[in-house]
């Protein structure tokens, strides 16, 4: 069990960055969370929101094999974070070329 950050956060550690590379909600609660953080670069948080994005899609993949729906709200939260930070979409994806399409 992680422990999650609200609004008042506590700085990131080290290895809060290194969870929040792999897992972010695991240390954060909220995709604006990330770009909101004083104790990340840029690039870190866009690698950290994309994760999420690719958590998100893989989850929604799973969760569409039994039911109907649109995109999940996280993926949207996530979407409109990764927006703040890259507009253009041109920062390129430090996890290789993954399908994030269906």
């Amino acid at each position: 069990m992680g422990h999650k950050m609200n609004s008042s956060q506590r700085r990131l550690t080290k290895t809060d960055v290194d969870k929040a590379l792999t897992s972010p909600v695991s240390v954060f609660q909220d995709p604006m969370e990330v770009v909101g953080s004083q104790d990340l670069t840029r690039q870190e948080k866009v690698e950290i929101l994309k994760r999420w994005e690719l958590d998100s899609r893989a989850l929604q993949r799973a969760t569409d094999e039994n039911m109907g729906g649109g995109e999940q709200p996280q993926l949207d939260a996530v979407n409109k974070a990764l927006a703040v930070l890259d507009p253009k979409n041109l920062e390129p994806d430090a996890f290789g070329k993954v399908a994030t399409k269906i």
